[in-house]
């Protein structure tokens, strides 16, 4: 831990005494962690380990980065990359997955909701070997990451790599003061993920002078639609809103036969992932002006949540619906004649019986956002329909979690 001498910014300094315990706690749990390599906590990076043995060592603190009070972490991590044999996504990523995560969860274990700050930050310098006209060098690379606080403790929760990755695209990540796509898997992220992270964070035309900030955002979002991928499905779905509806029989029907096939595919191929029910297979509905795909299934909580339907609600989105959404859209992509579907649930909690009925009722357009890390879970839900017990609600996942954590 930072002494208290050494914080200069008077917010950050008043944050570091009153909340002085709970820091202390998270430097006591910080100590059991093993790192792969040797990690000093220093304000000061890239200096070498022999000076570095030398120095106090402290540097978890309150600071101010970009107008957010955050806690922040820094420090050097001794290890040497190749850059012949990692690219600069496949170093960043051993760094966080050694040095970032582990000290990620340190904090967020220890850090209740009283304490008032935005977001965790953290800078840990590595170093990089190259060879520069036949001649080997050896320099520092810093990775900084900014979580906000939200998004931090979904990531320490995270049970997959696609939720931790969903996290991540919604943190600030820069390699050497650019801003950077960092991807869980493969050599590198794609390129249509690049553009479009960087495009959401702000980066590449300046956000001041692009046509994004001409259009309010919808409200409630972080995402201007402008950002959604400019797809022949996003195409077709705008296309379809000015017509007028068709929800006869006769249409359902057609859909039911024109569909059979891809959804006799997606029953076998996602009934475990997804937990479809056997005595109610996948159908078309009309709801609100629109016809969609209705698929009904399961989900077992596995902590119980309390008495509040928003927050069954929303552990059932977070631990079972958010995982199902992308591979449902990957069986329509090829311009669907319908509107979205409903991914009906019942939500059954540890030792109770009986269950609450929850849909969350998406467009394709907000699905193919989502497909895209183009929009979080809260903004799909924003633009979607949530149904509990049949009666629409508002759900605010973050506030579901916080009132629960007050009780």
């Amino acid at each position: 831990m930072l002494s208290l001498g050494k914080v200069n910014d008077p917010v950050s300094k008043r944050l570091q005494k009153q909340y002085i315990a709970q820091l202390q706690q998270i430097s006591t749990e910080t100590t059991k962690i093993h790192f792969p390599y040797p990690f000093y906590f220093s304000q000061a990076l890239d200096i070498d380990e022999a000076r570095q043995k030398q120095l106090p060592q402290g540097s978890i603190r309150f600071d101010q980065f970009n107008g957010q009070t955050v806690l922040a972490i820094s420090g050097n991590y001794y290890i040497s990359y190749s850059s012949s044999q990692l690219n600069g996504n496949q170093r960043a990523r051993k760094t966080y997955q050694d040095v970032a995560l582990p000290l990620l969860k340190a904090a967020v274990a220890h850090t209740d909701r009283s304490v008032p700050f935005e977001a965790y930050a953290f800078e840990i310098s590595h170093h990089v070997r190259n060879k520069v006209l036949k001649v080997n060098t050896e320099g520092a690379e810093n990775l900084m990451i900014l979580f906000p606080r939200a998004v931090a403790e979904r990531l320490v929760h995270a049970k997959d790599t696609e939720s931790q990755q969903s996290a991540l695209l919604e943190s600030e990540v820069y390699l050497n003061g650019e801003p950077f796509t960092l991807w869980l898997t493969g050599d590198d992220a794609p390129e249509d993920v690049k553009d479009h992270y960087l495009a959401r964070h702000g980066h590449g035309d300046s956000p001041k002078t692009s046509s994004i900030t001409t259009e309010p955002m919808e409200p409630g979002t972080l995402v201007s639609t402008n950002l959604v991928p400019d797809s022949e499905l996003a195409h077709t779905v705008r296309e379809r809103r000015n017509a007028p509806p068709d929800l006869s029989p006769s249409r359902l029907d057609k859909l039911r036969a024109t569909y059979g096939p891809t959804l006799q595919r997606l029953v076998p191929e996602l009934k475990e992932q997804a937990h479809l029910v056997d005595y109610a297979p996948p159908s078309f509905i009309a709801f609100h002006s629109g016809a969609y795909l209705q698929l009904s299934m399961n989900t077992d909580l596995e902590q119980p949540a309390g008495s509040s339907q928003y927050r069954i609600a929303a552990m059932a989105f977070e631990s079972h619906i958010s995982h199902v959404l992308r591979p449902v859209t990957k069986y329509f992509h090829d311009n669907p004649q319908f509107d979205g579907v409903d991914f009906s649930t019942t939500v059954h909690q540890p030792g109770q019986s009986g269950g609450q009925s929850v849909e969350f009722i998406v467009s394709f357009a907000t699905l193919l956002c989502y497909d895209k890390y183009d929009c979080t879970g809260q903004e799909l839900i924003n633009r979607s329909m949530v149904l509990i017990n049949g009666e629409r609600v508002a759900l605010d996942l973050q506030r579901a979690e916080a009132e629960y954590a007050a009780h």
